[in-house]
């Protein structure tokens, strides 16, 4: 009798171990690029981690600048990670990485919300037709939000411009809505949001 609890207890850690793996072998990673991160940080990351859930927001006025918050998953545990970059040319930055302790049900669950809503199949704006129907929706020098889903050699990154102004002064893409909701999904495990 206990050699067949022992034997049931392996056999379900090692399914429990494969259900891990396979959930990343889902439908989004036929709408991923093979491509790995450019930002030296996070393609370490991606290099040693399962898969990375990233939240950034980049700025390119008076200089190129970025954000990151990122959830990484490697052997069923979640870690997450912020950091600033300044990126100016022919200027070294080292970002100061600071990883913070996550609970794994809370990202496991940002993880079920992002497969279950298909974020992979957000457009994004591509930089254009923020806001089609009111001529008074305008902001200049903004920032660019990126949700990316990465795996060890694939990226899916949807991204909007200034999504939270416009969808406040030009509500109704739905697009973009779930792409506010999905950031503001994958920040709250993260705790003090954006």
């Amino acid at each position: 009798m206990k050699y067949y609890l022992v034997l049931y207890s392996a056999m379900l850690f090692c399914l429990s171990c494969t259900g891990i793996k396979a959930q990343q072998s889902t439908e989004w990673q036929q709408k991923a690029r093979s491509e790995y991160a450019d930002d030296a940080t996070l393609n370490n990351l991606q290099l040693n981690n399962e898969l990375l859930l990233v939240f950034s927001i980049e700025t390119h006025a008076w200089g190129t600048s970025a954000t990151y918050k990122v959830l990484a998953l490697n052997h069923g545990e979640w870690t997450g990670y912020t950091w600033y970059v300044r990126k100016a040319p022919g200027v070294a930055s080292v970002p100061n990485v600071n990883p913070l302790i996550v609970n794994n049900d809370s990202c496991n669950a940002v993880w079920k919300y992002l497969q279950q809503k298909k974020v992979w199949n957000i457009p994004g704006d591509n930089g254009e037709n923020f806001c089609t129907t009111n001529n008074n929706c305008n902001i200049n020098d903004g920032s660019t939000w990126k949700l990316s889903i990465i795996a060890q050699d694939k990226i899916v990154d949807p991204a909007y411009y200034e999504p939270a102004f416009y969808e406040e002064c030009c509500p109704g893409n739905k697009d973009r809505a779930l792409f506010i909701a999905a950031i503001n999904k994958l920040t709250s495990v993260m705790g003090n949001g954006r």
